[in-house]
């Protein structure tokens, strides 16, 4: 692979992947493809690519090995990861691979009108955020260390969409934590209570600086290990009793944030290839991304290129659980782009608010989002 980074594709031997790696190539970049994960380890310990891209139908249905594999890849590389997927895909597969960082969702056969954005967003410099950098006056800031990482990654990312700026950890890595004096609130997210109890011991909560805040998770509540940091800027969280979306809320209840126009407790995860392009443009490429959030006001779309806020958009939902396609038209509310995780990170893609849909699709949408679809909406 060259030195500028190239792209490694995880794809088995097959009829199509040459024109997935003809259409990598004629992007001016080299494509190392490879038919497993192992193989693509060897390879990205090689030389660090650009972009990781996976192809879904080669690793159906998803084997727990595969997923420890993919996340090891993920971890060590750094480099976006964009999944390649067709109308067959099933969502819960998808859901898998979210899990394990997936930045992006492309539809085959692939087109140069999506690939040459993708690979100029990964080829730019990303700059490192520090918190003193964030200064008294910016978002709140929460470090989330983790041990239970599906229920950490889901609070993280709510507390992202909900304006916070989240520093992620993992309890494997033990050595002592640098000084970070512009954390607020420190979630330990642990798969037992002994786990939580070797944390602490090493984190030194007592220690930390006054007013900041600590949440510690895991099943069956922390018990006594509340008392280890004194006073009240404590909580403990059974973690078979309350969902991310609870954290979220005691976080802005503590911070005394108003939520109410992000409202992430009303969303539902909700995982399909989702295309879009500018309203009002018949003849405009259509782009492909995945959705991660539902609610009967917005959809939340990952991608690695999201529009500017305030575009209006066409979208095309591929619900294909259902083999059925719901379409409608939005306004970007917001959008990031993608930034490594190597430091803190916000939710990469973009926030559509709905604006117009079918009554059926309406309905359908009500019904997944879990909303009675014959009930009528509240004024404001």
């Amino acid at each position: 692979m060259s030195a500028s980074g190239g792209v490694i594709l995880i794809e088995n031997a097959n009829p199509l992947r040459a024109q997935t790696i003809q259409a990598i190539e004629a992007a001016r970049l080299e494509c190392v493809a490879v038919e497993d994960l192992t193989q693509a380890l060897a390879e990205a310990r090689r030389q660090r690519p650009l972009m990781l891209m996976l192809d879904c139908p080669s690793f159906m249905p998803a084997e727990e090995g595969t997923l420890t594999r993919l996340q090891e890849l993920r971890r060590m590389v750094g480099a976006p990861l964009v999944l390649l997927a067709n109308l067959e895909t099933p969502t819960e597969f998808i859901e898998s691979l979210s899990q394990m960082g997936a930045d992006d969702c492309l539809l085959k056969p692939l087109r140069q009108h999506q690939l040459q954005p993708r690979f100029e967003v990964a080829a730019a410099a990303t700059p490192r955020v520090s918190p003193a950098s964030l200064g008294r006056l910016g978002p709140k800031v929460v470090s989330l260390l983790h041990g239970q990482q599906n229920f950490a990654w889901r609070t993280g990312e709510l507390l992202e969409q909900s304006g916070y700026h989240v520093l992620y950890g993992s309890f494997e890595d033990e050595r002592e934590p640098p000084p970070e004096s512009n954390i607020e609130l420190h979630i330990l997210c642990a798969a037992s209570r002994e786990e939580l109890a070797r944390v602490l011991r090493l984190r030194h909560p007592e220690e930390s600086r006054a007013g900041s805040r600590w949440f510690l998770i895991c099943p069956g509540g922390p018990g006594e290990l509340v008392t280890h940091s004194g006073g009240g800027l404590v909580a403990g969280f059974d973690m078979t009793q309350v969902f991310p979306e609870h954290v979220v809320q005691k976080a802005n209840a503590w911070f005394s944030r108003v939520s109410n126009a992000l409202q992430p407790e009303a969303r539902v995860p909700f995982f399909c290839p989702v295309e879009y392009r500018e309203a009002g443009n018949l003849f405009g490429d259509w782009n492909s991304c995945y959705s991660y959030d539902l609610s009967p006001g917005g959809i939340f779309l990952r991608t690695l290129v999201p529009a500017r806020p305030g575009a209006a958009v066409e979208l095309k939902i591929h619900l294909t659980t259902h083999r059925t396609e719901l379409r409608g038209s939005g306004v970007v509310a917001w959008a990031n782009t993608y930034a490594q995780r190597k430091a803190f990170s916000h939710p990469v893609g973009m926030g559509v608010q709905f604006l117009g849909m079918s009554p059926k699709g309406l309905s359908l949408l009500r019904e997944l989002c879990g909303v009675d679809p014959t009930a009528r909406d509240k004024p404001a």
